[in-house]
């Protein structure tokens, strides 16, 4: 007899139900989303066409798995090499593992993350995220490994064609770079005027503040962020997670990530498994151990290969 792969059977009998009910499976779009990356894994692991293999690597990317996420990335690309959305995402990942390598390894993947982007740009020059993504690197790269401020700035100017609120979110970001801290304030007012979504902007806003240590200007930023109208669900991800990276305001972030969870519009930059994981960490952080121990638990039963949420909750266990 055959045996049966207990998630297998578990996501077979969950596309019965909704077939059996006359709605449609949940698609693996809508999993990433919703932060349901066992499920991801799962029904993608035997797929060889590129979609699926790019899906694949975005859910081990949301996981931090940074091997497992290059790996199906390059195979996505090598698949269909004129995809630009597929070279952005190989350029994230190569850039998130640039991050947790050293040496000659740190450098040759920032490199090919530099490439990936350059690439996703020039097969979609209207590519807003591409273009912020490698501005990023030209700001924060040094010389000899293809970054430079002027580079940045170029990307802004493109930028400007399609979306000017972002234009000033690259410029805010050069002037950070280089310590001119009051022209940065000033684009990012300009960012948030001129944005399609100045609740993010806002976010944007406060995340630089918390890093100039600007705690009280950080939670006026989360404010007007919160009470932005028509901002998307997600913002109150962000706004969760700034209180808490600030040490400030636990109770409110806890209100606004448990809004985000109930809101039904969940997006792939904020899964639901990391959800969870951040209201651990806010509960670990106000003593209340076995709250965040089941916090933990609630996202790895999403996502057991989220190595985070396994050492936290052997921490509070």
């Amino acid at each position: 007899m055959k045996y049966w792969n207990p998630k297998l059977v578990a996501v077979l009998a969950s596309l019965f139900l909704f077939v059996s009910m006359g709605v449609a499976a949940p698609s693996t779009d809508d999993l990433l989303s919703s932060g349901r990356m066992n499920d991801v894994v799962t029904s993608l692991t035997s797929h060889q066409d590129a979609e699926s293999l790019n899906l694949l690597s975005r859910a081990y990317f949301a996981m931090e798995n940074w091997d497992a996420a290059v790996k199906y990335g390059e195979r996505a690309v090598q698949l269909d090499p004129n995809n630009a959305r597929y070279h952005l995402w190989l350029g994230r990942e190569y850039g998130r593992k640039a991050g947790d390598s050293k040496g000659l390894a740190a450098a040759s993947n920032a490199k090919k993350a530099k490439s990936e982007f350059e690439r996703a740009v020039q097969l979609d020059p209207s590519n807003v995220a591409a273009r912020l993504d490698l501005a990023q690197y030209y700001t924060e790269a040094p010389g000899i490994m293809g970054g430079g401020v002027d580079k940045a700035r170029d990307q802004a100017t493109q930028v400007a064609k399609y979306d000017p609120g972002n234009a000033h979110l690259i410029l805010a970001r050069v002037a950070d770079k280089q310590k001119q801290y009051a022209e940065a304030e000033a684009e990012f007012r300009a960012a948030i005027k001129q944005a399609k979504n100045p609740a993010d902007m806002w976010l944007q806003f406060a995340d630089f503040y918390r890093q100039q240590g600007r705690l009280d200007d950080m939670q006026a930023a989360v404010h007007f962020a919160v009470v932005a109208p028509n901002k998307p669900a997600d913002a109150y991800f962000d706004a969760g997670r700034e209180l808490y990276l600030a040490g400030r305001d636990y109770t409110d972030a806890l209100q606004y990530l448990q809004k985000y969870l109930a809101s039904g519009a969940l997006v792939e930059s904020a899964p639901s498994f990391r959800v969870h994981y951040l209201i651990g960490q806010l509960r670990e952080k106000m003593g209340q151990s076995a709250a965040a121990a089941s916090e933990y638990q609630a996202s790895l039963n999403l996502a057991s290969g989220f190595a985070p949420a396994r050492t936290a909750l052997g921490r509070v266990q």
